[in-house]
């Protein structure tokens, strides 16, 4: 499993290609995001039906600000679309599974 790299132009195509996606925001200066990626990475494993996706918010600043990226790392959980959490900060395993869940879980239009 590999984590797709989202840009201006792959974005509203991966947002609206997968029914759930997972979305970091980071920065490769950012020495929490380093580890929070080995966070994901398990997760990518327990969660094969989500989606995994990053934001590098220095090479994708126009993202960043269209989503108020203040501080990373930053969660991002959408279900059909739709932002379902948004959390910032390095997340636990054990945090990021339960919300992972609790989005899974979500009765959310199909549309």
């Amino acid at each position: 499993m590999t984590m797709i790299s989202l840009t201006e132009e792959n974005f509203d195509d991966v947002v609206h290609g997968n029914k759930s996606l997972v979305i970091e925001f980071s920065a490769s200066w950012c020495a929490p995001c380093q580890s929070y990626q080995k966070i994901l990475e398990l997760c990518m494993v327990e969660f094969p039906d989500f989606v995994f996706a990053t934001v590098d918010i220095d090479q994708e600043a126009a993202l960043a600000e269209e989503f108020q990226i203040r501080s990373v790392p930053a969660t991002m959980i959408l279900r059909h679309s739709s932002v379902v959490c948004m959390e910032t900060g390095v997340l636990t395993k054990e945090a990021l599974t339960d919300l992972l869940s609790q989005a899974r879980d979500l009765k959310v239009d199909d549309r």
